[in-house]
């Protein structure tokens, strides 16, 4: 039983890394089409990242983005004078900062996932019911999976 198990779970970790690219890659390309200018993508995934991860540190966004520190600093500076973002200092530590997304970051924010959730959904309006239906079937056990 384990050794099919594991051969069942090989196969969906391969369909997973087969469809999860092309599905990021219409998530981006209906997040660059939504964003203007004043939000860049690496931008809009740091606030993204920031509004999951509330009080998070810049060493954190730095981590998530795959950047130095100074080009975290930089981009959260920029979010900052923006208003999309608020830097507070850290209870425990004044030269470490708190970051939280301000309302008006939150409403930027919201207004690009729903228009990217619009586009995904016009992609989708072109599959059957039932098709759909397994799509979130199949999206919540993923969720759970990574929960």
């Amino acid at each position: 039983m384990a050794a099919r198990s594991l051969s069942l779970s090989r196969a969906c970790a391969a369909d997973v890394l087969d469809v999860l690219p092309g599905a990021m890659d219409a998530i981006r390309i209906g997040m660059r089409s939504q964003l203007d200018s004043r939000l860049s993508v690496p931008q809009f995934r740091c606030l993204n990242f920031i509004d999951r991860m509330p009080g998070c540190s810049l060493g954190a966004v730095a981590a998530f983005l795959g950047v130095t520190l100074p080009t975290a600093s930089a981009m959260v500076d920029r979010l900052v004078r923006a208003g999309h973002l608020r830097a507070s200092s850290d209870a425990d530590d004044r030269r470490r900062s708190r970051l939280n997304i301000s309302d008006a970051g939150k409403s930027l924010l919201e207004q690009v996932r729903g228009d990217a959730r619009n586009d995904l959904a016009t992609t989708l309006a072109k599959r059957p019911a039932d098709e759909l239906r397994a799509i979130s079937a199949g999206l919540a056990a993923l969720k759970r999976a990574f929960s």
